[in-house]
């Protein structure tokens, strides 16, 4: 387990395995392929195929399946945080108050969890025979965050401590690679994050 801070440029993959090569990570989930490989039954079973070409095959699988992780987790972060209905009072306060542009809030721990089904795409002689799917899923665990509001938008995010875990999968199969890193956030949000306003007149009718 890590520990890290999230910065504007980071990934999912810097947060949680910090710079562990492709090599190193691919030999971590290496133990974890499902015995008949990771090349569909379609692809192996029309052709002999040497089990040297299939381990080298999976290999490229897997080392391709890493680029899942080089996305920004701060979406994911923000998108637990705008859950929060007092977010909404805080903008209506700093978009109708004068002198009260800026409001600073804590907001209390959450965990917001994000499973995406990503696709490999195996290709002979340049032409497309086969999608190898992944399953990945992505949790946060804030603690107490401190969120800074101006203007009715989302202008920074600050918390001491929280978690950032990381499962890629075969679906239905167990986990290839599980990471998990401690962090603290310290973000200014550009362009900041523009908060809904809802009618409080509309909500008494739900």
């Amino acid at each position: 387990m890590t520990r890290t801070e999230i910065v504007p440029r980071s990934t999912l993959r810097a947060a949680v395995f910090g710079q562990e090569s492709d090599d190193a990570l691919t030999a971590r989930m290496k133990p974890h392929v499902p015995p008949t490989g990771m090349a569909p039954a379609r692809v192996t079973g029309t052709r002999s195929v040497p089990r040297s070409t299939l381990r080298l095959i999976d290999s490229r699988i897997l080392s391709t399946a890493l680029k899942f992780l080089d996305q920004d987790p701060c979406p994911l972060l923000l998108s637990g945080v705008k859950r929060f209905r007092a977010l909404t009072e805080a903008a209506r306060v700093t978009t109708a108050a004068p002198g009260r542009e800026e409001v600073v809030m804590l907001v209390d721990p959450y965990r917001v969890t994000s499973e995406h089904r990503p696709e490999v795409a195996l290709l002979v002689d340049g032409a497309e025979i086969a999608l190898i799917a992944f399953d990945l899923r992505v949790a946060f665990a804030m603690c107490e965050t401190a969120v800074a509001v101006r203007l009715g938008a989302i202008d920074s995010v600050a918390c001491e401590a929280g978690s950032l875990t990381v499962d890629l999968s075969v679906p239905g199969g167990e986990h290839l690679l599980h990471g998990e890193a401690k962090y603290s956030v310290r973000r200014e949000v550009r362009p900041p994050i523009t908060i809904p306003l809802v009618d409080p007149r509309a909500q008494l009718h739900h």
